[in-house]
């Protein structure tokens, strides 16, 4: 009977955590118009965009609004810094010339980190109900306890 609410807690966690394995992957032929992209500046581009973007940006994260062979329009979600940390968007879009970025890449779902994530967290959850969760305790059936103290 305990491993039903196991099984279902493991089962919502699992899908709730494996929703989030994307990667950014090269893009296949077509437009890139709607779909969620990673666009890597050059540093020429960190130092031309910095008045519009902040210092030092090197990953831009958002939507693709319109392109061209010149320009890349993005409603930026959020920019990376090359020290790691980043900054949160509002959606505001940014034109961002082609020869400024290294490289623009896709959001796409990885089912590779999802195995593997889906793996982990399946052995976690396994491993934490086997050995914590054994039945023991104080309130476990089996257990007398009358509430009294006893002496020394």
């Amino acid at each position: 009977m305990k491993s039903k609410p196991c099984a279902l807690a493991l089962a919502v966690v699992a899908a709730l955590c494996v929703s989030g394995c994307y990667a950014y992957v090269e893009p296949s032929v077509g437009p890139l118009v709607g779909r969620p992209v990673q666009a890597t500046l050059t540093d020429s581009g960190a130092v031309v965009l910095a008045g519009r973007i902040g210092p030092a940006v090197e990953f831009l994260r958002g939507s693709v609004v319109s392109e061209d062979t010149r320009k890349i329009s993005l409603a930026i979600d959020e920019a990376t810094f090359r020290d790691g940390t980043g900054t949160s968007w509002k959606h505001e879009i940014v034109d961002v010339p082609r020869p400024l970025m290294r490289t623009v890449e896709v959001r796409q779902f990885s089912p590779t980190r999802t195995a593997l994530f889906a793996t982990i967290a399946s052995v976690v959850f396994i491993t934490v109900e086997k050995g914590f969760l054994k039945g023991g305790g104080a309130n476990a059936a089996g257990s007398s306890q009358s509430g009294l103290p006893t002496g020394r």
